[in-house]
């Protein structure tokens, strides 16, 4: 453990020292790391966090961090270092500490040999002016836009909505060549094919609950699969952000199948289901991520989400690129 300035010590944090330090980042991301450098283990250099303490073990500041693979025009493998949380403690803001350790991460890329690093940035939060102004672009960092990532709570408009998918699958599902099923909460015969299948041609596959390695578990209760003549053709996956918030995380169908309901089946089923049923056991609040690169569903999602969503956050993509070494 290495002094920064006086009194303040960075060190990096393992799967058991990390837990005490979460307050510090969103809950979304709490049981994510966790899982994160629990799997990775205290020798693996793909998941990193960074801690601040002070000499009266004061926590002032955390940055999480995963080493991800990158796409390139070369054919040259590349991978980046994705900053997933940067925070200092209230206290201790403004005197230089978020860019210390932006600037001991960037050394520890380098020292790993990746190529830069990124930074998704929400343009509606509190952080904003301050992570914007660490990744200015006359530091380096290049801008674009990214994800938008939506919240929402049950409320009579959310409802309204819903209602109105609703009516818009029975139409669709009237004559459906597809069938909405629970998620398996242990692999079946066609959950087996459908991973074989997408093995060998290089397609999307649904998780597999059996692998030891998943970041979050899922919510399976609140969870579908789409079959066609009993063959999987498209999911909806959510897991448990925090007990009363539900996030929507893989939505997929294949193909050829987008405009037949089956995508709005599996939403309106998951949505009654959780947030707008008889039971007790009601889940309050609800969150996605929209990519605007996906163009018709962007708009349709925003179209349709936003007006009645809490947030509507956009994220900009800020990217460092390295120079490399001459050769």
């Amino acid at each position: 453990m290495k002094p920064i300035i006086p009194a303040i010590q960075l060190q990096q944090l393992h799967a058991d020292t990390l837990p005490a330090w979460l307050h510090l980042t969103s809950p979304l991301l709490r049981s994510y790391a966790n899982a994160a450098l629990g799997i990775n283990g205290p020798d693996s250099n793909n998941f990193i966090a960074l801690a601040l303490e002070g000499e009266s073990r004061e926590q002032i500041g955390l940055l999480l961090a995963e080493v991800m693979d990158w796409p390139t025009k070369n054919e040259a493998a590349a991978q980046r270092l994705c900053i997933h949380s940067l925070c200092v403690a209230k206290p201790y803001r403004r005197q230089g500490l978020g860019r210390l350790l932006l600037t001991q991460s960037q050394q520890w890329a380098i020292a790993h040999h990746l190529s830069g690093l990124h930074m998704p940035v929400p343009l509606q939060s509190q952080s904003s002016e301050a992570l914007l102004t660490l990744t200015a672009t006359k530091g380096g960092w290049t801008s674009t836009p990214g994800k938008v990532v939506v919240r929402l709570s049950v409320s009579a408009t959310v409802e309204t909505l819903l209602q109105r998918l609703e009516l818009v699958v029975e139409r669709q599902s009237r004559n459906a060549s597809w069938q909405i099923a629970p998620y398996p909460k242990s692999p079946t015969t066609a959950f087996q094919e459908r991973i074989t299948k997408a093995e060998q041609a290089d397609i999307a596959t649904p998780l597999d609950l059996d692998q030891e390695s998943l970041p979050w578990q899922p919510a399976v209760d609140y969870s579908r699969i789409v079959l066609s003549e009993g063959q999987i053709i498209g999911w909806l996956i959510t897991h448990y952000v925090s007990a009363d918030c539900l996030r929507y995380a893989k939505f997929w169908v294949d193909p050829g199948w987008e405009h037949t309901g089956a995508p709005l089946a599996m939403l309106a089923s998951v949505m009654r289901s959780a947030h707008f049923s008889e039971s007790t056991n009601v889940i309050p609040k609800g969150c996605f991520i929209s990519h605007p690169s996906n163009q018709p569903l962007h708009h349709w999602v925003e179209k349709q989400f936003k007006p009645v969503s809490d947030s509507w956050c956009q994220i900009e993509n800020r990217d460092l690129l390295f120079q490399q070494p001459q050769e």
